[in-house]
């Protein structure tokens, strides 16, 4: 078996996540890492050359009760890794770590504080709310869009504004309008025997 393993980097440094509750450290050259233990009667091991060396005396190891995080200082921090792993291809346990991804191209000043994502990023004004995204630039208006504003916008949506008023078209045929609880969730009540 081989614990989930996440990576990620920044311009000096790679982030290595092995997720296994309590597990022992792992054995690090300068161009890999040894990793194995027993738990639950599994044997856990693997074996990853790294795609570029690190410099092992400065690994920094910290610890919880479910994962082992390590911060690898890259020998050569004008390069950018393409991948953890020296060989081509997909390694099934080895993942991204989201959490603390970070592009290539992106500056120092750009990266949050915290290692985590930050959606003031995304061009959005931030997410909580959603508020009102506004119109999309170049779009000049979408022309002809009936009203939609009688609905009272969508909660967390700030609005739709511009959506047509279905208020006058009542209610679908063979539907009634009455109130639906949980004594009609099993159907109608005629199938009762």
């Amino acid at each position: 078996h081989h614990p989930r393993v996440l990576w990620a980097q920044r311009k000096d440094v790679v982030y290595l996540t092995i997720e296994l509750e309590d597990a022992p450290e792992a054995t690090f050259t300068d161009e890999s890492i040894d990793f194995a233990c027993v738990k639950d009667d599994k044997k856990y091991a693997f074996h990853l050359d790294f795609y570029k060396p690190i410099v092992v005396k400065k690994t920094v190891k910290s610890d919880s009760k479910r994962v082992s995080f390590y911060i690898l200082k890259k020998a050569d921090d004008t390069v950018w890794w393409e991948r953890l792993c020296k060989e081509k291809g997909k390694v099934n346990f080895v993942h991204t770590d989201f959490s603390r991804f970070v592009d290539e191209d992106e500056s120092e000043d750009e990266k949050p504080a915290h290692p985590g994502m930050d959606f003031s990023q995304l061009g959005m004004g931030g997410m909580p709310g959603m508020g009102g995204m506004g119109g999309m630039p170049g779009m000049g208006g979408m022309g002809g869009m009936p009203d939609f504003s009688a609905m009272g916008g969508m909660p967390g949506m700030g609005g739709m504004g511009g959506m047509p008023d279905f208020s006058a078209m009542g209610g679908m045929p063979g539907l009634d309008s009455g109130d639906h609880d949980a004594d009609h969730e099993d159907g109608p009540d005629d199938d009762e025997e």
